[in-house]
């Protein structure tokens, strides 16, 4: 009763525990979702794995494909992430900058301010693309019709001429 409660239009209250849940929830997606997918980039590659994948700002470091190409494809976990934690397309973008804004915290404590513009730009557009891919996968699932209770099937009306 509570999922289509909360798929009706205008029918949300403010509630700090679920969203603080649903921010760590989305937090721990991101991350596993990008270590994971480095993970596996890096084994084909035959890399190290280490945490400065994850958090490479300084100048004289350097983006390398393999980060770049988990940075992206993260985006398609984070979307689905939102749409399958947050369910609302109003506050995909929220969540999205919320994530990369704590990103941009832990890398700060982890390796100093960012000073590297390919740092900057990757994290800008993967914030941008996982807001549209999560918007447009939670409005899909939004705009879908909500069954009432009582009301026939379609298939039970086609069977009458």
């Amino acid at each position: 009763k509570q999922w289509y409660q909360r798929r009706v239009r205008g029918n949300y209250s403010w509630d700090p525990l679920l969203i603080i849940s649903q921010m760590l929830a989305m937090q721990c997606v991101f991350y596993f979702g990008l270590g994971t997918i480095m993970y596996f980039l890096a084994f084909l590659h035959v890399e190290e794995i280490s945490l400065d994948r994850i958090f490479i700002s300084k100048k004289g470091e350097m983006l390398d494909l393999v980060t770049l190409f988990a940075y992206i494809t993260n985006c398609f976990i984070t979307a689905i992430g939102l749409w399958y934690i947050v369910q609302r397309s109003k506050q995909c973008l929220d969540f999205t900058v919320t994530i990369h804004f704590w990103h941009f915290v832990l890398t700060c404590l982890y390796t100093g301010f960012p000073t590297l513009l390919s740092w900057w730009l990757l994290t800008l557009v993967s914030c941008i693309v996982s807001t549209f891919l999560g918007e447009y996968l939670c409005r899909y699932t939004e705009l879908e019709e909500i069954p009432l209770m009582g009301t026939r099937t379609s298939s039970a009306n086609t069977e009458n001429p």
